[in-house]
Order: structure tokens, then sequence, then C-alpha cells
């Protein structure tokens, strides 16, 4: 990422000459062998070069199906407590986005397997991942994750699908006891369902939400919250997979 206090380009570096908008033209091979942090002139500006985050996932990738924020995505896996070695299913790869925030959370060690029945979202979905640098951990299946998945065994279980409900026995069949289901929905009649549904299965400690953001805008005369906000994307429901008892 080129960056200086009034602006900010995502730039792939392979050696090739670029054209970034509202930049120009610029010869990516003066950037190989830099380290982060450092500044260069371009024209008659100076910036400095940074490594994108996952915040940054977004002007990365080319875009198809509607994305989990990378802030939404990053909330399920702390909520799910993924971290390294943890093994994920994942229903519905959209543009990877999620695939790539959940690979990062299982780190080296751990295996993300993504079930997507259209073939164009696997494709679209494992460029970007190429991109972002994480083929070595997920593991794209062309299935439907309500009647497909083999793994066993499973820390979490986490889909993006219009009918998560559906998914259920089939997570039930999946997840290790004790493992995270979670479902991401755009409206607030899919959370109850799917909410209630979890709930009569003998979930357990759930929890369901949204996540508004909004950044600061900082200055020496004085601080506010900024005009623009990334409101409303979706609702998210987490809960445990429990054993239904009368005791």
């Amino acid at each position: 990422m080129l960056w200086n206090p009034g602006e900010k380009h995502i730039v792939i570096v392979d050696g090739d000459i670029k054209k970034i908008p509202n930049l120009g033209v610029v010869k990516t091979q003066r950037f190989i062998g830099r380290e982060w942090g450092e500044c260069i002139k371009i024209g008659s500006k100076t910036y400095w070069i940074l490594e994108p985050s996952l915040e940054h996932a977004p002007d990365l990738i080319k875009r198809g199906p509607q994305i989990i924020q990378p802030h939404m995505g990053s909330l399920i896996a702390h909520y799910c407590n993924i971290s390294c070695g943890s093994r994920v299913i994942e229903g519905g790869a959209g543009t990877g986005i999620m695939s790539a925030i959940l690979c990062r959370a299982v780190g080296p060690t751990g295996s993300v397997y993504t079930y997507e029945i259209r073939e164009d979202h696997l494709r679209l979905a494992r460029s970007n991942i190429a991109k972002l640098g994480m083929l070595d951990i997920w593991v794209p299946v062309k299935g439907d994750v309500t009647s497909d998945v083999k793994e066993t065994d499973a820390d979490v279980f986490v889909v993006d699908i219009p009918e998560p409900w559906d998914a259920l026995e089939m997570a039930n069949k999946c997840l290790k006891k004790g493992g995270f289901f979670a479902a991401y929905v755009p409206t607030t009649n899919q959370l109850q369902q799917v909410y209630l549904k979890m709930k009569n299965m003998g979930y357990v400690a759930m929890k369901a939400f949204e996540n508004l953001h909004r950044d600061l805008v900082v200055s020496e005369d004085g601080t506010r919250p900024s005009f623009e906000m990334l409101g409303h994307t979706g609702y998210v429901v987490v809960g445990y997979k429990g054993e239904y008892s009368e005791e």
C-alpha cells in the first residue's frame, strides 16, 4: 500500500509497469527489495510503503457476490474462538473474503474447507485467495454444505447461505462437541429462524449481533466522529454445539 496523509493506493508488485488510478504510471520493480515503512518519492509526492492488512482485501480482490466485510468476518472468527490449528468448515465461497479471514485465523497448521455449489464462485474465490497468498491452507470443494460435507471433528462450521438453518443437521454430524456453528444473514427474519432452530437443536450460549463501524477524525483542533460510517452489513448468530439434557 502506498500511503500519505491524503491518499492511499493498493498496488500488486510483480515488477511490471502499472497504471494506478489517480496516481499515474508506476514501475513496480522499484518497490522490490524495499522494507515496509520506507518512504518513496513518486512525482512530487512522498509515500510510505506499507503492507496491506485484511482490512484492505476488498481493494485487492475482484468483486462478485456481496462480501462479508472484514470487520464482521473478524468478529465471527473471534466469537468462534478460531485459532492456529483450528479445523473450519465454511458454506458459501462468495468472493473469498471470509475464507481469507478464516485462513489467516487458523494459521499454517489449520485448515478451511469451503463448500460452494457454484463453479463460477469457486473460481473467483480461488483467484482472490491466491492473490492473498493463502491457497496452502484453503481447501475448496464443489458441493452443498447442507448435505455433502465429509469432514468430521471440526471446530467451527460457518455459513453464508440463503437458508442457513438447512445446514444445521450437517453441522451436528461434522462438529465436535462444544464446537461452534455461526451463520451470517442479511435480514432479521433469517436471523430469527436460524436462532430458534439452533436453540431447538441444543445449541447453547448463543449470541446474535450486528456490528456498526465508524472511524473518528482526530486533529489538534478537536476530535469528532467521521461523517462516513460503515453501517449495517448483516447479522450473525453464533452458538456452541450442546447436548440436550433434562437434568
